[in-house]
């Protein structure tokens, strides 16, 4: 038999690689770091920050509750699970986690079991969990930890056994709509990675492994308490351990990346280089029996310098009293902090959560108040498992002579997006051939100039830098707006039922923009989520500034602050206010003016156009404390003369020194609403009442 060539052998791999790499209706498939191939998946659940609030799907957590008069909204109440993926690779302990009934040490059991007693967790209003990939002491607490439990090899690498069962557990909680808080390192095992190339390594192949799998429900936890010094490198300490969040915080797929903190042992306070580096603060109650110390560790943490608006969450505190008016649980959320419970247990199958083998269930009394006070707190509902939401359609369409243009599409909702003016032009109720948003139909199909002396006016909803001050200091040209921000055509990229926009980097600010765009599945919102990114040039000070044009109104609102940083309510920016122009009980509304423009600022965080049948919504949460452009504006609306009949509302961000490297995030949520009364002032006032 005649041997094949080399080039012939080498042609067949080809193939047989390409076979693999595509499904069986031409789509690419994208590999894991252990070389499996995995599906393109659409996920359910997408963890976010909003100010100091956590939320869900672009809904704040249990939404508009309120407990014994404290704020619940935005919360995240939590349990400290981490030995969901436990194994022991040391034959001389692994027999002291033996199952009772069968002698033997099972980690795939131990897993199907966690899976199992989930839904009950989600049932009582618990929202998320902490797992860690080198899991804690199997013994609660400890000295010598000779078990070998990580899931991460002395080289960096990542066991796949390991990732194999905490791929199912994540799999579950994004179908519940469950947070995990994934843990990295654990200081009784960190002695197994080799040493800091091996951590650094580890973090990278984690972060990665992540992203391939399309998880969006998971927030990082570097190692637990980083302050404890039984650690054994330099890197995964207090003094460098912002490092590693750096590290996190700069790995992204698309614009996006993962939320990403660390913790302190029991009743420390984070340094300044954690607070500063942190999406979300973790503190530990361990050890913190009198629960107004809780409280104090809460407003402590919050005046450490360079605190900025952002969660705090305790997600390990071993006390209890839960059946006392006052314990830790009770004063972390008295200060609008989340909660988290930690149980260790005995090894016994029955008590605790954390020395194996755990019995993962509701199964002492200890484990029932637990979740009995969760379920009060939150005010859950008791369906067996989250609703699983509906499928988000994504389609590629020509769009008034823009090919390549995509229309995300829910039950009830619909968006438009034009990449080839960097615009999302459109949002309205399904099955409707019109919508809200102002388009300038006179300039359909046409591609923007960026040197152009005139502005590009196309409608939708787009974003600039602020203030329009330094424009013609650092753009070099007071208008029109700066090139790569709005007349240059952007990538769009689509991950399952999310489209990003990206932008070129701005020859003048040199800065990116990504606006990763969602639709709600079951409700006419949808999330527009705006990153900056400083890529080159000298540091300037900016700040998010997102624009929407809409048609000509009925009417426009502001929702004003009781307390306005402005005398008067409102900060006027034109010569005059239209002769509708008034401010009623913290209602600030008008009208388009046909014969003149009129801008008027504010320091609200929801704008409400009101049309003959239909009214969007606009917030963005504004974050006290901090500088805003426009002489502390955050919401503005403007209003244009004939012959274009448009009004703008307008969301600013904080400013914020940007110096290469730095990221800055600005989200905005759209709700579309039916009118259902003939007078608009009073049925502002009732949309405008609800959170």
């Amino acid at each position: 038999m005649k041997t094949p060539s080399a080039s012939l052998l080498l042609s067949r791999w080809i193939l047989f690689l390409t076979a693999i790499l595509l499904s069986s209706d031409g789509q690419q498939k994208c590999f894991g770091a252990d070389g499996s191939a995995l599906k393109k998946l659409n996920r359910k659940t997408e963890v976010s920050i909003v100010g100091n609030e956590f939320h869900i799907n672009g809904k704040p957590t249990y939404a508009d509750r309120t407990w014994n008069g404290q704020k619940i909204q935005g919360l995240l109440m939590n349990s400290r699970m981490v030995q969901g993926v436990f194994d022991d690779r040391n034959p001389e302990t692994v027999a002291r986690w033996a199952y009772p009934d069968t002698g033997k040490w099972d980690p795939d059991r131990n897993t199907r079991e966690f899976l199992a007693a989930m839904p009950e967790w989600r049932r009582h209003g618990l929202l998320a969990f902490t797992i860690n990939l080198q899991g804690g002491s199997p013994q609660g607490y400890s000295k010598g930890q000779p078990w070998h439990t990580s899931a991460i090899e002395a080289d960096g690498s990542l066991r796949a056994d390991s990732m194999s069962r905490l791929e199912q557990i994540l799999d579950k909680a994004d179908d519940l709509g469950m947070v995990v808080i994934l843990g990295y390192f654990y200081f009784g095992q960190d002695q197994w990675v080799r040493d800091e190339t091996a951590v650094i390594r580890a973090v990278d192949n984690s972060t990665r492994w992540l992203f391939e799998r399309g998880y969006r429900n998971v927030m990082v936890e570097i190692n637990n308490e980083c302050d404890v010094k039984s650690y054994d490198h330099a890197i995964l300490k207090p003094d460098r351990i912002h490092e590693l969040i750096e590290r996190v915080k700069g790995i992204q797929r698309d614009g996006r990346r993962f939320l990403v903190g660390t913790s302190y042992g029991g009743g420390s306070i984070p340094k300044e280089n954690v607070i500063r580096t942190s999406d979300f603060l973790l503190l530990h109650g361990n050890g913190v029996s009198n629960p107004d110390r809780i409280s104090e560790m809460i407003q402590l943490a919050r005046k450490v310098p360079g605190y900025s608006p952002k969660p705090i969450l305790f997600n390990e505190d071993d006390h209890f009293d839960f059946e006392k008016p006052k314990n830790n649980f009770v004063s972390a959320i008295g200060e609008y902090a989340s909660w988290g419970y930690f149980d260790p247990g005995k090894s016994d199958y029955a008590d605790g959560y954390q020395c194996p083998p755990v019995n993962w269930s509701l199964n002492t009394d200890r484990k029932v108040a637990f979740f009995n006070l969760v379920k009060e707190i939150t005010g859950s509902e008791p369906s067996a498992t989250s609703k699983v939401l509906d499928t988000i359609a994504t389609q590629r369409i020509t769009y008034h002579g823009w090919p390549d243009s995509l229309i995300l599409s829910s039950a009830n909702a619909e968006v438009i997006i034009v990449p080839a003016i960097g615009r999302v032009m459109q949002f309205r109720f399904k099955g409707e051939k019109d919508g809200p948003f102002w388009e300038n139909r006179a300039l359909d199909g046409q591609a923007p100039d960026p040197k152009s002396k005139e502005w590009g006016n196309f409608g939708g909803d787009k974003t600039w830098p602020s203030p329009q001050a330094e424009w013609p200091k650092v753009a070099k040209r007071g208008w029109p707006p700066p090139p790569a921000f709005d007349s240059m055509p952007v990538q769009a990229t689509v991950n399952g039922s999310e489209v990003t926009l990206i932008s070129p980097v701005d020859p003048q600010y040199g800065i990116r923009a990504y606006r990763r765009i969602t639709l709600h599945p079951s409700k006419p919102v949808m999330t527009i989520s705006t990153t900056f990114e400083k890529v080159e040039g000298q540091p300037e000070k900016v700040g998010i500034w997102v624009i929407t044009q809409l048609k000509d109104p009925v009417v426009v609102f502001a929702r004003v602050p009781k307390n306005s940083i402005y005398p008067i309510g409102y900060n006027k920016q034109s010569d005059e206010l239209p002769s509708n122009f008034k401010i009623e009980m913290s209602l600030l509304s008008l009208a388009r003016n046909p014969k003149a423009s009129h801008k008027v600022g504010t320091d609200a965080e929801t704008l409400l156009w009101v049309g003959e049948k239909a009214m969007v919504r606009i917030d963005s949460p504004r974050i006290p404390g901090v500088e805003y452009p426009d002489a502390g504006s955050s919401a503005e609306i403007y209003t244009n003369p004939d012959p274009l009949t448009y009004v703008e509302l307008e969301l600013l961000g904080p400013l914020h020194p940007m110096r290469i490297g730095d990221k800055i995030e600005r989200t905005s949520v759209y709700t579309l609403l039916r009118r259902t009364a003939a007078d608009p002032d009073s049925e502002a006032r009732k949309i405008l009442s609800q959170p």
